[in-house]
């Protein structure tokens, strides 16, 4: 098996994180992106590859591509950059991977699934956090109950670490997208804006604000489950802003709306704050004849460490020769015990 692969971006809050981990694995990782300034160091400190191309260099691009079997893409938002990442791994014939959980990407690559399987390309987006967990525990959930009918998915961070800035303005570029749900298998905008539940994860029932996921999108062509939602434990804070902003959603179709709320992203959270968090994911599904069945996982800060810890554990299934032409989810390529790969991971089933 070869240990080569391209990581792009990987000068990035996160990239740099899993340029890192990846040498501490063995692996080769060749850095890539569009600043050599920024990239020298790390390539230099790692003792590996760099090579340096912007993503509007189509022949740079290439040449970048070149003797690589799978790119590791982490430059967001994807919304701008997975279009000319995708359009080279198909011309080169090299897998692409990514930690996007943007919805519109999702559809855009789904529509290329034909495309790459003649290219023979697997085009699996989201390998990090956003939505390994989430997806692979729909498949697990499925697996137990082969009839389910409607699939409610939930997260929880219990810790001092926020958002990644890439996070951060990804979601501030999805402003204008909107809440979605999987309804009779269509993706809409729900009727009521704001829904809470309660979800158990472990330590008791906490309230949950239904929050628009890539799983509404993804764990559909994991699972065939026509009724999806999720839900996420946000402060009190946070919840209230993000009511403010659903209210003022039009403004924010406007790019210099966007642009004053990208100037208050936040550095990501330290060392420290990240070994103290921990993450815990929820999952029910239901039948049309009332049967149910619930189970958790339980596992690392979210944004940097599970995020690159699953990343690399997808890079090292596809250099292994383990792939599925065209367009790919994590709990369909690699099925629901992928995510039990990642270190510090643990499933439970409650009965």
């Amino acid at each position: 098996m070869t240990s080569n692969f391209l990581l792009y971006g990987a000068n990035g809050y996160v990239g740099e994180a899993a340029a890192m981990l990846a040498v501490a694995q063995g692996l080769r990782p060749i850095l890539a992106g569009r600043d050599a300034a920024k990239l020298e160091p790390l390539a230099q400190r790692l003792g590996v590859e760099m090579r340096v191309c912007a993503l509007d260099d189509a022949p740079g691009l290439d040449r970048a591509l070149r003797d690589v079997p799978v790119v590791l893409h982490c430059a967001g938002p994807y919304k701008f950059t997975s279009k000319p990442m995708a359009d080279a791994c198909l011309r080169a014939g090299v897998h692409y991977l990514d930690l996007t959980g943007e919805i519109p990407v999702f559809e855009a690559l789904a529509a290329r699934d034909a495309e790459a399987k003649e290219r023979g390309v697997m085009l699996l987006p989201a390998v990090g956090f956003d939505v390994v967990p989430t997806d692979c525990l729909a498949v697990h959930l499925l697996r137990r109950l082969p009839s389910a009918t409607r699939l409610t998915l939930a997260f929880q961070s219990v810790g001092r670490a926020g958002l990644p800035p890439g996070t951060q303005r990804t979601m501030i570029e999805l402003l204008p997208f909107g809440d979605r749900v999987r309804l009779g298998g269509k993706l809409v905008v729900p009727k009521q804006a704001v829904k809470l539940r309660s979800v158990d994860f472990g330590q008791g029932p906490v309230e949950a604000m239904r929050f628009t996921w890539g799983d509404v999108y993804t764990a559909y062509h994991s699972t065939g489950i026509a009724d999806i939602e999720v839900y996420a434990v946000l402060p009190a804070p946070m919840r209230r802003q993000m009511a403010l902003l659903k209210t003022l959603r039009p403004l924010f179709s406007l790019a210099p709306m966007r642009a004053l709320l990208q100037r208050g992203v936040r550095p990501g959270p330290s060392a420290q704050a990240r070994a103290q968090t921990v993450t815990h994911v929820w999952g029910e599904v239901t039948d049309a004849q009332g049967r149910s069945a619930v189970s958790r996982l339980h596992g690392p800060e979210a944004g940097l460490v599970w995020t690159t810890r699953a990343a690399l554990a997808a890079v090292k299934r596809v250099l292994a020769g383990n792939t599925t032409l065209g367009y790919q989810t994590p709990g369909k390529a690699f099925g629901a015990d992928f995510v039990l790969e990642c270190e510090g991971v643990e499933r439970e089933d409650v009965h």
